[in-house]
């Protein structure tokens, strides 16, 4: 418990000297290295299963696959990626290439990625099954006001907040700290959603309790825990792997084979799978907001970024890729044009670790090379 205050402290303390400086010409650069900061130390508190702060996860039923000699054989001059892993504190990394996997690597400790958490692409997978719970006729559309579906929560008949609102961040949702913390640990809302206040702007305000209100919205409707939920639409249909999930959150935490979330970020180049419509992977990506302040790790920058249903966008010079994403740099990133599937599961190096590549021009350089490579 001690190293974990120790750590918090290093937080604050970071947080605090960047708030001295934010008069500099350096604000921007400042606070970005600051949030990349302070996600890597957030990350280390959050990583594992057994996490202080978290609730025991509830398992996802799936499949036991054989070893397959495919994932053991790099294809890919694999020297740079190696010398990133060890450099980046990543503990899987998966490339796909059309349809075949070129470069599989794991950390000793990371159970293929099942010890690892996935932190907020759990979003996606909330989002995915949005789409499911549309192409069975149990929602109407995403532009439903979420009243229709938590009565809980009352709201004028004009402009009310919609399912596409929690999707994208724009509810105007003022939620509290206490909640995240009751939810993560295994316990409901401590407000009462008659309670809870949309009266905040719809600009685009990320905040975890949207993507808490749409998994309550699927639980009311198929009358399911979510980890049944994920078993059921997802995980069988998909044939992929045991996993786990904190029931009580819906926007993190959950662990899983890296190999689960290549055939997650699969979906979105495979217009024929059959668990969710082609049509909302491709409205997951395209109806997409530009914040006018939001950091994203894989770019390391808070402006010119872009957000679906949890589903990012913004490299420069990369407008075909997109990716979801985790805090701790959890990743799975796609390029339709090259059709490469990237999965990174780890943490992120601290700044005072100078050997690591924190100072690198862009913390993900050989994956971005190898997206926009077309082999």
């Amino acid at each position: 418990m001690l190293s974990k205050i120790i750590w918090l402290k290093i937080v604050i303390g970071i947080a605090l000297t960047s708030i001295l400086l934010m008069a500099t010409p350096l604000k921007t650069l400042l606070l970005d290295g600051t949030l990349l900061e302070a996600n890597a130390h957030l990350n280390d508190l959050m990583k594992s299963p057994d996490s202080f702060l978290l609730s025991t996860p509830t398992t996802i039923s799936g499949e036991t696959h054989e070893e397959e000699e495919s994932f053991k054989t790099n294809t890919l001059p694999n020297d740079v990626l190696d010398t990133w892993f060890d450099r980046s504190q990543t503990q899987a990394l998966i490339v796909q290439k059309k349809g075949r996997i070129v470069y599989e690597r794991y950390s000793p400790a990371a159970d293929d990625g099942r010890n690892i958490n996935a932190m907020s692409m759990t979003k996606t997978i909330i989002a995915i099954l949005i789409g499911v719970a549309i192409d069975e006729g149990f929602i109407n559309s995403e532009k439903d006001s979420i009243s229709r579906y938590l009565p809980e929560i009352t709201q004028r008949p004009v402009d009310p907040v919609t399912l596409r609102d929690l999707l994208r961040h724009t509810s105007g949702i003022k939620s509290a700290s206490k909640d995240i913390r009751a939810t993560l640990k295994g316990n409901p809302l401590i407000t009462p959603l008659s309670d809870i206040s949309f009266d905040g702007d719809r600009l685009f305000r990320y905040d975890n309790i949207n993507y808490h209100l749409l998994s309550l919205v699927l639980k009311n409707i198929y009358k399911k825990p979510l980890n049944q939920l994920i078993t059921d639409k997802i995980w069988r249909p998909l044939k992929l792997e045991e996993a786990s999930v904190i029931n009580t959150a819906g926007y993190c935490c959950m662990f899983a084979t890296a190999r689960s979330w290549l055939e997650i970020g699969s979906l979105f180049l495979n217009s024929k799978n059959k668990i969710v419509s082609a049509s909302w992977l491709e409205k997951m990506v395209e109806d997409s907001v530009i914040p006018e302040w939001f950091f994203v790790q894989a770019t390391g920058k808070s402006v010119s970024n872009t957000y679906g249903y949890h589903i990012y966008g913004g490299l420069p010079n990369s407008p075909e890729v997109f990716w979801i994403e985790g805090m701790g740099l959890q990743l799975v990133m796609i390029n339709p044009q090259t059709q490469t599937v990237i999965v990174r599961l780890g943490g992120i190096p601290s700044a005072l670790n100078f050997f690591s590549n924190r100072y690198d021009p862009s913390i993900i350089t050989p994956l971005l090379t190898i997206l926009m490579t077309d082999i």
